[in-house]
């Protein structure tokens, strides 16, 4: 073969490799009515860009003959949804529609319990839920609960227990007492979280127990007289009479001290005739300033008021008024006590007339307990009592005082008297309590004291 053939063979194998290696154009899909009933068109296959796999060639671009159509790139299909491409059968929930939607007018019932479906709904249903849904997701504001609180809001949690609701005022006297006498439970209810404790028994209308109390506590006494006494040469008195305790808070209570009635039954030989009639009048608030429950705490303070409006026949009427200011401590001992727990009082308090026609005297009570077994029902007690007269009075002359009996206002300044009690008390129930003791003198001038028996009954609420 010439040289020539030979060259013009081996230029056209050259120019045909590159064109047998384009792609051919993609098949045109069948027309649609071509398509069997009920057959959807077919998704076109998404392309990929073509990566070379080999390094570009060296050779120039090949040259098409005028027969051969220009290949381009082919767009593929767009895609189609899958909510398109799966069975007509297949149902999708609906997207849920507001139960009201905004508006100019007011927001329609929906949703609502015992709601009118179509009906407007009052401003105040929406401020409520919108209240509820706010309360469970927000966080503690408490300037902003103060500012944005309604008299009509839910009450707090300790007015709630007590069934008690704040007042709507943005003033309320009761409660502003309560944030400075204490708190108050139910109405004149006694402070009952010291149980465990008694009240003495003893010198009754001085030694007053520190607890914010409500009782009803009547009371007897027989004292009698020694029979060396100048005046009334032995004999008796007798006491009957009653006190009250009022518990305004747990802090704060009122108490009547003395009301009743004296008997005056002096010796045979005495020149004094038997007597009777009212007793003085003795009352006065009483403050508890310490209350710990968990130490077994108690300090109270009060003033008495000694008015002397009782019978002249029984010296209960010298001079007009006797202030008696007092503190009162309490305190629980040994609690793990197997015996018991030992309870232990005591009280002070001085007792100064407004005029001269009364005498003045200072006076010390103390009180030591057993709640044997720790069961609140049995206290065998010990009491000590010391009284000294500090001032003379002008009304009687007579050179012995009556202590808590009887202010005869006479000449007895300077005169003391130890006493000392052995007794008990028993709780029928914590409302309902007996006790009694025996009193005799320790040391000084026994004047109208040589022993006494005292016995109470307490009706506490």
């Amino acid at each position: 073969m010439p040289r020539r053939a030979w060259a013009a063979a081996w230029v056209l194998i050259a120019a045909a490799g590159p064109l047998a290696a384009q792609p051919l154009p993609p098949a045109a899909p069948a027309p649609l009515e071509s398509l069997p009933p009920g057959a959807e068109e077919p998704a076109a296959p998404m392309r990929r860009a073509s990566v070379p796999d080999r390094p570009p060639s060296i050779l120039e671009a090949p040259v098409a003959s005028p027969d051969t159509p220009i290949r381009r790139p082919v767009e593929p299909f767009p895609p189609t949804p899958i909510r398109d491409s799966l069975p007509s059968t297949t149902h999708f929930p609906e997207a849920p529609k507001p139960s009201r939607a905004a508006g100019l007018g007011m927001p329609i019932q929906a949703g609502y319990q015992d709601a009118i479906p179509g009906e407007p709904i009052p401003a105040t249903t929406v401020d409520t839920r919108v209240k509820q849904v706010a309360a469970s997701t927000r966080v503690a504001d408490p300037v902003n609960d103060f500012l944005t609180r309604r008299a009509t809001d839910t009450p707090d949690p300790a007015y709630r227990d007590t069934g008690r609701k704040r007042s709507t005022s943005g003033w309320q006297f009761g409660e502003n007492l309560e944030g400075v006498f204490g708190e108050r439970g139910e109405w004149f209810r006694s402070d009952h979280a010291f149980d465990g404790f008694i009240s003495p028994v003893t010198n009754p209308f001085l030694f007053e127990d520190p607890r914010s109390l409500t009782e009803i506590r009547p009371i007897f006494m027989i004292q009698k007289m020694p029979s060396g006494q100048p005046d009334f040469q032995g004999g008796n008195i007798t006491y009957f009479g009653i006190q009250g305790r009022l518990a305004i808070t747990d802090r704060f209570s009122f108490v009547f001290n003395k009301l009743g009635g004296l008997w005056i039954n002096p010796g045979s030989s005495s020149p004094v005739e038997s007597q009777s009639g009212f007793a003085e009048l003795w009352f006065g608030p009483k403050f508890t300033f310490i209350r710990n429950e968990d130490t077994g705490s108690l300090l109270a303070g009060g003033l008495q008021f000694q008015v002397p409006v009782g019978s002249e026949s029984a010296f209960q009427s010298n001079g007009t008024l006797s202030l008696v200011p007092y503190v009162s401590y309490a305190q629980s001992l040994f609690r793990d006590f197997s015996a018991g727990t030992v309870n232990a009082m005591v009280n002070t308090g001085y007792s100064f007339s407004t005029t001269n026609a009364r005498s003045d005297y200072w006076y010390i009570s103390g009180h030591i307990d057993l709640d044997v077994m720790n069961c609140h029902r049995f206290y065998p007690l010990f009491e000590m009592n010391y009284y000294l007269m500090t001032k003379d009075g002008n009304t009687t002359a007579i050179g012995s005082e009556g202590r808590d009996l009887i202010n005869f206002g006479g000449q007895a300044g300077g005169k003391g008297l130890l006493t000392g009690a052995f007794g008990a008390r028993f709780k029928v129930t914590e409302n309902a309590q007996v006790g009694g003791a025996f009193e005799i003198p320790f040391a000084g001038p026994k004047d109208l004291f040589q022993y006494r028996f005292t016995l109470d009954f307490i009706l506490r609420f």
